[in-house]
């Protein structure tokens, strides 16, 4: 199936493939919308998408000025047809580069397709968004993926030196591998967050808030229970918690037996982000040592909400080690609870390191800072000028 086409690929333009594994809501796909959307001006740019089954974010998408939308799906048992089908792609669009953002066997195979494209092939990039796995066959696995794309010269570029150094550790990299920490659009998630909050009763309950996917990776559970703590002490509180996942069952359990029904949301997957971050007090980011960066951190630091993460190494990069947000133990929910207590307490405290969390935001983590780095280093600095 053929989302969308255009002729506006023409020779004057330079041509970056960027590869996407579906349009779903979350951190990797956010990212890749924002890059696309602030392009150098001789670049076109291509998205292919690997999963028609996955079109949530498509429409977001598709309002990207000129960019061309492909479908190629991608089946686990159809591993050489795709490869040869890839390879036709790279023939007719003769790319500069392409970046792929699943990190994975996909961008192995795509690796080999370009290698079989029978032109100068392609500057091929990769970006892992977490840390190595710690399980034995897992890390069998990624390690395999990390050799071969030594062999097929695809640079490693991690969302965050965390990252990178996790990588290192744990296996020799490709050459020309550096971290690239993700970005946000700072500008227009602050002005959608004032907006919303403009409009929210000074009268409501307190919001805590997270936006994440609910899997393994974070730990949704630790802040459940930090604010069955909270809630005792203030009652007139509320936790969103914003995204969907393998463990919403479970983590809906908990809040049952915790006998907050009445306390916690669960919202799913939203497209209004901003808007809801405009409507919280507090935004909590309870996650673990698996964590590799975090885009809704970075989003809730660009809408000035005071920030309580887990002291793990990438919210320790992200907050300039507590410059810009308070660091908790991770999996210590009584140690969360103080926190968020405290600065339930006091407006002024609330005030204070919402704008340190966006100044932050404003120095480190602007999407334009992010894609130009990734322009420039698709194109070994020649796309950018």
């Amino acid at each position: 199936m053929h989302i969308t086409y255009s002729d506006s690929v023409t020779d004057a333009n330079k041509v970056v493939i960027h590869v996407l594994n579906g349009f779903a809501f979350g951190g990797i796909e956010q990212l890749c919308l924002q890059i696309l959307q602030h392009p150098p001006h001789n670049v076109q740019n291509i998205l292919i998408n690997l999963n028609p089954e996955r079109l949530e974010m498509l429409p977001a998408f598709e309002q990207v000025p000129n960019l061309v939308i492909l479908n190629q799906p991608y089946r686990s048992n159809q591993k050489l047809r795709f490869i040869f089908h890839f390879a036709a792609t790279l023939r007719q669009y003769h790319p500069q580069a392409v970046f792929i953002y699943p990190f994975s066997i996909i961008h192995l195979l795509v690796g080999l397709a370009a290698r079989l494209a029978y032109f100068p092939s392609p500057a091929i990039h990769a970006t892992p968004q977490n840390t190595p796995p710690k399980e034995p066959s897992l890390r069998g696995k990624w390690k395999k993926i990390v050799w071969a794309s030594r062999i097929l010269r695809i640079p490693l570029h991690s969302c965050s030196q965390a990252v990178q150094t996790e990588f290192q550790k744990f296996t020799q990299l490709p050459k020309g591998s550096f971290p690239i920490p993700n970005g946000c659009d700072v500008d227009e998630i602050a002005t959608r967050a004032k907006v919303s909050r403009e409009k929210h009763p000074a009268s409501a309950a307190k919001v805590m808030g997270m936006v994440a996917r609910l899997n393994a990776i974070k730990d949704q559970e630790t802040l459940i229970r930090a604010f069955a703590l909270v809630h005792k002490k203030f009652p007139k509180t509320e936790l969103w918690l914003i995204g969907n996942g393998e463990q919403k069952e479970y983590l809906q359990n908990w809040k049952n037996e915790l006998k907050l029904q009445n306390a916690v949301t669960f919202w799913g997957s939203r497209s209004d982000i901003p808007e809801l971050l405009g409507q919280m007090d507090i935004y909590a980011f309870s996650t673990t040592d698996k964590e590799g960066f975090g885009i809704s951190l970075i989003e809730a630091m660009a809408a000035s909400l005071p920030i309580v993460a887990s002291d793990v190494p990438a919210c320790r990069e992200v907050l300039g080690d507590g410059e810009a947000g308070f660091l908790v133990s991770p999996g210590n929910p009584e140690a969360l609870a103080l926190v968020l207590e405290k600065l339930l307490s006091c407006d002024e405290e609330r005030t204070n390191w919402g704008k340190r969390a966006y100044q932050r935001a404003v120095t480190h983590h602007s999407i334009q800072k992010c894609a130009e780095q990734w322009y420039q280093v698709l194109s070994n600095n020649n796309l950018v000028s």
